[in-house]
């Protein structure tokens, strides 16, 4: 459940938002505990960007996300593609 919380919602509304398809993860550690209560953070960095070569007018994002409870503690770490409309592209929504 914590890798759904901040990846799934910490990290979507600034970060995959506009994703149309989530393709995959990898690389996934979880290193602490949360507890009820504990207030968590995530930070995305994207690592690579390209051109769908099926999809036209779509591109392929990877980015690493790092989840933080509120004393900095790393709690989480993966890496995910996901399938997003290029520039000018967007759906309506």
């Amino acid at each position: 459940i914590m890798s759904r919380v901040v990846v799934g919602v910490v990290s979507c509304v600034d970060f995959s938002q506009k994703a149309i398809a989530n393709l995959g993860w990898d690389h996934i550690k979880l290193t602490a505990p949360v507890f009820p209560g504990d207030t968590l953070y995530a930070e995305s960095e994207v690592l690579a960007k390209r051109e769908s070569n099926s999809r036209p007018g779509q591109g392929i994002v990877t980015a690493k996300t790092i989840g933080k409870k509120a004393d900095g503690t790393v709690v989480m770490s993966c890496e995910r593609s996901f399938l997003v409309p290029k520039k000018g592209q967007e759906r309506d929504g």
